[in-house]
């Protein structure tokens, strides 16, 4: 089994209101941000147009105050409707099961949120002039970026990421976020956020956009093991293993304590039927601590000793 385990990720939460403060805003002084927060939480839609409001007369040149709008614009969007459906809900969401006459299931009613489209693109027109005027802002390319995961509207994903990753390159991974706070470690963010993009956009069976994402990050940083990882993995996962295993073995040269790594020279090797170089990789595994990797290493070993006997 080739294993795709990741290491942990940054999350990328829905929107932009987001700025929940994963960057310490400890040394902010900002007034009507606190406001606008403390609206958002107690209060509905409407009274968030009027705090914007006001909150852009002070500060008109603001990218909060763009943020604000968006969100704004998002939650009006947004209406609950109830499906009928006979195709049970993604993500383990809760449903009723509708049973027919003979107890068999025959549909399933759960809520999902439905979005009307000429108000979300009103926050998009917002967001979008929001990244022209302050292309330095991190948290607005991704609060964009959340939105559209959700539409499932892929082509429009990319079209951001590769923004992000071109301007990370010229601005040489100095990013702000709320607030216009500085990102202390630009480089790692972008590089664990887009492995939380690759990740999405695998997950949900676009492996042609994933592998242009890993294209991306490569060309930036060639020598990453994650990436190269993540391109070896898709490779392998199309069944073209003589393109695969040359970069796995490269990677394995490299941090040779990697065992998501080892486990898939392994598992390639063993697919080739190439016994020797097979047993070779999961000897390596026997012990690396992880019990579902060592129970197949343990498996493989017997059943390729017991074909010699």
């Amino acid at each position: 089994m080739l294993n795709l385990k990741h290491h942990n990720m940054w999350r990328i939460i829905t929107f932009v209101i987001i700025l929940t403060n994963y960057f310490s805003l400890a040394n902010a002084q900002n007034d009507w941000y606190e406001k606008y927060l403390t609206c958002v939480s107690d209060s509905d839609v409407h009274a968030w147009k009027a705090v914007i409001e006001q909150w852009e007369q002070a500060e008109p040149e603001s990218p909060d105050v763009y943020a604000a709008w968006y969100n704004y614009y998002i939650k009006l969007a947004m209406t609950d409707v109830v499906a009928l459906t006979r195709t049970a809900p993604e993500n383990n969401q809760e449903a009723l099961q509708l049973m027919d006459s003979t107890g068999v299931v025959a549909g399933y009613m759960y809520d999902i949120v439905s979005y009307n489209d000429s108000i979300l693109q009103i926050g998009y027109h917002k967001l979008d002039t929001a990244i022209r005027l302050f292309p330095d802002r991190l948290d607005l390319p991704f609060g964009k970026v959340a939105m559209l995961f959700r539409q499932q509207l892929y082509s429009e994903v990319m079209q951001e990421l590769r923004y992000v990753i071109d301007r990370s390159e010229k601005n040489g991974n100095r990013w702000l976020w709320t607030l216009n706070q500085p990102i202390d470690d630009g480089e790692y963010v972008i590089k664990d956020s887009m492995q939380d993009y690759f990740a999405q956009l695998f997950d949900a069976g676009q492996s042609d956009c994933a592998s242009q994402l890993v294209e991306w990050m490569l060309r930036l940083y060639p020598t990453d093991i994650i990436f190269r990882s993540d391109k070896a993995s898709l490779l392998a996962i199309a069944k073209r293993y003589s393109e695969a295993l040359p970069i796995f073995l490269s990677i394995y040269e490299d941090n040779p304590d990697d065992i998501i790594v080892a486990s898939n020279i392994a598992h390639i090797y063993y697919t080739l039927g190439d016994k020797e170089a097979t047993l070779k990789y999961y000897s390596k595994l026997v012990q690396c601590g992880d019990s579902e990797i060592e129970d197949i290493a343990k498996q493989r070993i017997k059943e390729l000793k017991q074909k010699t006997d």
